[in-house]
């Protein structure tokens, strides 16, 4: 992970000021829109599969703009398939990296969430943990249920936290907005072995419903 706005402790709790929308808007536009030039500008790979790929990517940027236009009022609170969302966040990526990207799943991943939001907070985590793994690294996506709740990691085998050279705040500023938006809690940690963890904490179906 990709050291943006902390130091170099082992772990810690993120909190900053508020992102500017429109920078936060142009941030998560970029990996995407990159995605869209690979794909349409490749001669390789099979055609009607690009142009699926591409209709993927502009379909999520479509999402991204209204739900910015709307705000809040156009991400309600609902019932979220975390599983679903982490394979297709695994998806985009890999559309414009050679890093690998895996997805584990454990037991039933159901949240209550904004779904728009909580796609932009674990699509900003991948770009950082990619971005921290180089083109040779590794990723992992783990999403499951733990004694203190359900959780979305992040992990990477990157040199770790303070040992990346920064690019923007952008990043993790936005998650961290995004993950209070869904009430959630963002965390940062390094691994015993090299790279970083970075964890959604949110409150699962079940809980909410019982509440």
């Amino acid at each position: 992970m990709v050291d943006d706005v902390v130091g170099p402790n082992d772990t810690m709790t993120w909190r900053g000021p508020d992102t500017d929308p429109v920078r936060s808007l142009l941030h998560d536009l970029r990996e995407p829109l990159a995605a869209i030039l690979l794909l349409s500008e490749t001669s390789q790979g099979d055609v009607r599969e690009r142009l699926s790929n591409i209709q993927e990517q502009a379909t999520w940027l479509a999402a991204l703009v209204t739900a910015s236009l709307d705000g809040a009022a156009g991400d309600h609170p609902t019932d979220v398939d975390a599983c679903t969302l982490a394979k297709e966040t695994a998806t985009r990526a890999r559309m414009s990296t050679s890093t690998t990207i895996d997805v584990e799943v454990v037991g039933d991943g159901h949240v209550m969430a904004r779904p728009i939001a909580l796609a932009r907070a674990l699509g900003c985590l991948v770009d950082n943990a990619v971005r921290a793994a180089g083109p040779t690294g590794h990723v992992l996506i783990w999403v499951g249920s733990c004694d203190d709740g359900f959780h979305i990691r992040v992990l990477d085998d990157g040199p770790g936290l303070g040992r990346v050279a920064p690019r923007t705040s952008i990043g993790l500023a936005t998650t961290r907005a995004m993950v209070a938006a869904c009430r959630g809690r963002f965390r940062l940690a390094a691994r015993p072995d090299g790279g970083a963890t970075a964890d959604i904490a949110l409150q699962s179906r079940s809980d909410a419903v019982a509440r």
